[in-house]
């Protein structure tokens, strides 16, 4: 009867072990994601280069934007593999008005030309120009990212620049290179005149 006393008495510590040191490292796990703070660097004016893209005119709420996104760009992929495109360029969002509701946006991909095939319905075929823009470039999450771009408006108050065309986005590095978004890549433009 002892034996088995002890028995019972090692498989319950043994458990308490197992179950102390799982809730120790999902503890330790939490505790270091919650440390990392996404980072906003702010480059100052520099020129970027424009070209073709196919895009997507959309009109999203605030609160489903970034996932939609994401549906959004595979189905930016899906039209340019159909239409035997070439990519030309990292996926992109040009901001055509913002509310505290809804974003109105065009969700984009640069590629060599798209002007000879015929877009679905809310598609375009546009050439964004090359122009001077004000740049941060955001490193980590991309709900964070609204600190860069209150760092840009406050640039733009400071030196009292004027925009000459929508603010837009360049995904350099996101979901599809990389699972670890604390390593996502978000570069934030007002284009200046």
């Amino acid at each position: 009867m002892i034996k088995r006393l002890i028995d019972n008495l090692n498989y319950t510590f043994r458990e308490f072990l197992i179950v102390s040191s799982v809730i120790v490292l999902i503890t330790l796990i939490a505790i270091k994601q919650s440390e990392f703070k996404s980072i906003d660097i702010f480059k100052g004016k520099q020129l970027h280069q424009g070209g073709y893209y196919i895009g997507k005119i959309l009109k999203t709420p605030k609160n489903i934007f970034d996932s939609t996104i994401k549906t959004e760009f595979k189905n930016l992929n899906k039209v340019i593999e159909d239409n035997n495109l070439i990519k030309n360029g990292y996926p992109f969002i040009i901001y055509t008005s913002k509310t505290n509701e809804f974003i109105q946006y065009i969700a984009a991909i640069p590629v060599n030309n798209c002007e000879k095939i015929k877009q679905p319905a809310k598609y375009v075929c546009n050439y964004f120009p090359k122009q001077d823009v004000l740049t941060v470039i955001h490193k980590g999450f991309l709900q964070d990212r609204n600190k860069g771009w209150e760092i840009l408006e406050n640039e733009i108050a400071k030196n009292e620049k004027k925009l000459l065309n929508a603010p837009f986005e360049v995904f350099w590095k996101g979901i599809e290179q990389s699972k670890d978004s604390t390593t996502w890549l978000t570069g934030l433009y007002y284009p200046i005149k």
